[in-house]
């Protein structure tokens, strides 16, 4: 009996031991498997942060670019705005300009020389019907001229910088002083015949009073 006593207590103390050292060994599984899952979740939440300030950096950066892109837009659109609203205003050196005044007063003598020919004696009904297509061309041509200055001098009607309206000027200086000098020179030669033809009826009524008197 303390044979089997002493045996029972052997099988007994070595279940006992291989129980216990199961158990030590699934405990300090068990905490290193929960260490390393600690350990594992930290390393999730600083690359998380990390990724957080990235991320917050990167929306300051387009936030802060698309800013300034707005900025920079505006800045455009007002040079732009501003651009084109000189373009718009004469500036004193095409409105003070010596030609402008020349074009006005050539204008005011082709209507006052045209005026004057109207009353010229001596002229056919055809030369006077030809003297009138000439002075409705040349008036209708100077309304075209002074339209175009006033279109030049009037603010908000053309687009143009002040070299593109100093050369605009030019030329309507230019067709105005063509038309001036046409004028002259047409309704010179018209007096001249007039006087001419005058001459000759004074020198031939003349000579027939002379006649008639002999």
């Amino acid at each position: 009996m303390a044979l089997i006593r002493k045996i029972a207590l052997l099988l007994l103390l070595s279940v006992a031991a291989t129980l216990a050292k199961a158990q030590g060994f699934s405990f300090s599984d068990l905490f290193n498997q929960a260490s390393k899952q600690k350990q594992y979740y930290l390393q999730q939440i600083v690359a998380y942060q990390a990724f957080e300030s990235e991320l917050k950096q990167g929306y300051g950066v387009v936030q802060h670019g698309l800013s300034g892109i707005a900025n920079i837009n505006t800045a455009e659109l007002n040079a732009h705005s501003t651009y084109y609203q000189s373009l718009q205003q004469p500036s004193s050196a095409v409105k003070n300009s010596a030609q402008v005044q020349d074009i006005i007063g050539w204008q005011g003598s082709i209507i006052t020389q045209f005026t004057t020919l109207n009353q010229v004696k001596g002229l056919t009904a055809d030369e006077q019907s030809y003297t009138s297509v000439v002075q409705t061309n040349l008036l209708k041509g100077c309304n075209d001229d002074m339209t175009d200055l006033q279109n030049l001098l009037r603010a908000g009607t053309l687009q143009m910088t002040d070299d593109q309206r100093l050369k605009r000027l030019e030329n309507i200086h230019a067709d105005m002083q063509d038309k001036y000098q046409f004028t002259q020179s047409y309704c010179n030669s018209v007096r001249l015949l007039a006087a001419q033809r005058q001459h000759d009826t004074n020198d031939t009524n003349t000579l027939n009073a002379l006649y008639e008197t002999n």
